[in-house]
């Protein structure tokens, strides 16, 4: 079932060789991950609709780096990120999740910046002789848009631009329609285990019939492939894709009279049914084009999934907290129902999502315990594992980098 293609042909080589299982368990290779990996790569932190008008801001929290990041739309329109740190004696300036404000006002001593980041007004200016104000302003942080994605680099000076980073994955995605963009439902939550148990987790459906057998199984294999086994699998620099498998002849059974309903297809709208097929014409959507197809799992490195399936897009997302700690967030991007049909099917959407999430977080204290336990020290993976493996080599170099390493370097060469 998976693609014979040039790329799976040169990982296939390295697909005989374990892969350690120190990284998920070693607090020195998490500080460098901290400072070669997070420092360094570009962070999807968001998107632009979060600040829809001039003045809107959202508070942004990076734990590896202990930041607290302002991203604000000016009075210019220009999405710009700021540190949320007062230049005067390092006190956070805004206290808020979120907000819309002309300008921000630091509480301690009523420092006062613009929403551009520039220094307004100091309160007893007398009393700094010889301070330049041009110098004052709130630190910014790198930040660059792509398809209304927010990305950020805590880098002094990023060693790449953000198209750089994303390679062909730009391309690949460019165009596609991101609907409900401004309204998603947030799942988080705070696990016991390394970021990267939690990445792999949800980077494979060969768990599948084990973890899922109920709630998933039989809408990602049959009896054709009873181990779901990926359509296609391909990598893209530092990113990759992983097409899965689906049971197009999939229908609820008759005692799953909810599911019935909500799978009708008459609780969608016209619009929302054309909307669906132009989103899954896309070349990025299920990029075999196959019938027997569930989801995408688009890996965008370090630490973010942006997937796909026929009811739209979703994201993953895996922050660590520390060498043992995770905060996971996924983000689905529903819409507003506009009737009773719709409102089932969207509730009955959610409600199997948070069941399938929570099987998959069930187990991966367990597996951070069982890693701990030194009783392995490697994974022995299987082609439908091939995006852990990538990930795993790519975080790898990235880690063994030094800080002088250049974009074509920490991208591969390309």
């Amino acid at each position: 079932m998976i693609s014979t293609m040039s790329s799976m042909d040169q990982f296939s080589q390295a697909a005989l060789e374990p892969v350690s299982l120190e990284p998920y368990r070693s607090p020195d290779i998490f500080e460098l991950e901290r400072e070669r990996v997070f420092r360094r790569a570009w962070l999807m932190i968001g998107r632009v609709e979060e600040v829809p008008k001039r003045g809107d801001y959202v508070v942004k929290t990076v734990e590896i780096l202990e930041a607290s990041v302002i991203v604000v739309r000016g009075k210019d329109e220009i999405v710009r990120a700021f540190y949320n740190v007062c230049p005067h004696r390092g006190n956070q300036v805004v206290w808020d999740d979120k907000g819309s404000a002309p300008a921000f006002v630091c509480r301690y001593h009523n420092w006062s910046f613009s929403t551009d980041g520039t220094l307004r007004g100091i309160p007893d200016q007398e009393s700094f002789p010889g301070l330049d104000k041009a110098k004052c302003g709130l630190p910014p942080v790198h930040l660059e848009i792509w398809d209304g994605w927010i990305f950020l680099n805590f880098a002094r000076q990023p060693a790449m631009s953000l198209s750089e980073f994303l390679g062909p994955m730009a391309d690949m995605f460019s165009g596609l329609d991101y609907t409900h963009a401004a309204e998603p439902v947030v799942i988080r939550t705070e696990l016991q285990c390394n970021w990267k148990i939690v990445l792999d987790a949800f980077a494979e459906a060969y768990h599948i019939p084990a973890i899922h057998s109920l709630s998933l199984k039989p809408k990602f294999a049959n009896a054709e492939n009873p181990f779901g086994r990926p359509l296609h699998i391909e990598m893209h620099g530092l990113h990759g894709v992983n097409s899965m498998f689906g049971n197009g002849d999939y229908q609820p059974q008759d005692h799953q009279l909810v599911e019935q309903m909500a799978f009708d297809p008459k609780h969608r709208s016209e619009a929302a049914q054309a909307a669906a097929q132009r989103f899954n014409l896309h070349p990025a959507v299920n990029p075999t084009k196959t019938a027997n197809w569930s989801m995408d799992v688009n890996y965008l490195f370090p630490n973010t999934h942006l997937d796909t399936n026929p009811a739209g897009f979703f994201t993953h997302q895996f922050w660590p907290l520390d060498v043992n700690r995770t905060r996971h967030e996924t983000r689905f991007y529903v819409g507003r129902p506009t009737n009773m049909r719709e409102r089932l099917a969207v509730e009955h959407r959610m409600a199997l999502a948070v069941d399938v999430i929570l099987e998959d977080l069930s187990n991966v204290e367990r597996t951070q315990k069982g890693i701990n336990s030194r009783g392995a020290d490697v994974m022995n993976l299987s082609e439908s594992e091939a995006l852990i493996r990538h990930s795993n080599a790519q975080l790898s170099r990235w880690v063994e980098a030094e800080l002088s390493a250049t974009g074509a370097e920490l991208c591969g060469g390309r």
